[in-house]
């Protein structure tokens, strides 16, 4: 077992440290989860499940291995938030969406720059970094109900971006709406960013998203 060479004070505060972390860490997440489902109230979804992102979840049957990475215990660094789906009965098509919280985007600002999942000096610094939510909606043909669903690929790709991002696909669409955890302030400040999610669905993908008042 590799360590540092710390004394036993250095410990002390060090630890004192990691204390703090992991209890700002459940106010955190505490918000994130408030967050979600208001959002997904608000969208008028029906469904709150989830999946661990990054890394993966530990074991159901609680067997853990010497080699797991550190970040499989963290499942507040990357979640999908799954809200379920919707139809418009007009044009028969069929939506489903989820909500993607990344903590930190400091991986993927470097990823082409050869950074690595379990090597954290390799992700851009904190204070260059971001935490966004991702909103991700796919749409299909009710008749199919075949989505294109992808959301390890839309993570990829649009975790350091900003904004709405519209990717055709035949009869098929996927919406993706970046925006950063800091426009969250509060509750009139998320309403906004949650009609202009609705907007550009509506506009973009043929949904009939409403805003539930």
């Amino acid at each position: 077992m590799e360590t540092n060479q710390l004394t036993e004070e250095q410990l002390k505060v060090a630890f004192c440290e990691v204390r703090k972390a992991h209890r700002l860490i459940y106010e955190y997440q505490r918000r994130m989860q408030d967050l979600t489902w208001f959002i997904k109230n608000k969208l008028g979804f029906d469904q709150y499940t989830g999946w661990k992102k990054f890394s993966y979840p530990l074991n159901s049957r609680h067997t853990i291995r010497v080699d797991n990475w550190s970040w499989d215990w963290i499942y507040t660094y990357m979640y999908e938030y799954h809200l379920g789906e919707q139809s418009n009965k007009k044009n028969e098509n069929s939506w489903k969406c989820s909500v993607i919280q990344i903590s930190d985007t400091g991986f993927f600002k470097k990823q082409k720059d050869g950074a690595e999942h379990t090597q954290v000096n390799t992700f851009a610094p904190a204070d260059e970094s971001e935490s966004k939510l991702i909103f991700y909606l796919s749409v299909s043909p009710k008749k199919t109900k075949n989505h294109i669903w992808n959301p390890d690929g839309i993570i990829e790709k649009y975790a350091d971006k900003e904004g709405g991002y519209t990717i055709k696909n035949d009869t098929k669409t996927q919406i993706v709406f970046s925006v950063s955890m800091t426009k969250f302030v509060n509750e009139e400040a998320t309403m906004q960013i949650l009609r202009d999610f609705v907007k550009y669905c509506n506009d973009n993908a043929g949904t009939d998203l409403k805003i539930q008042e």
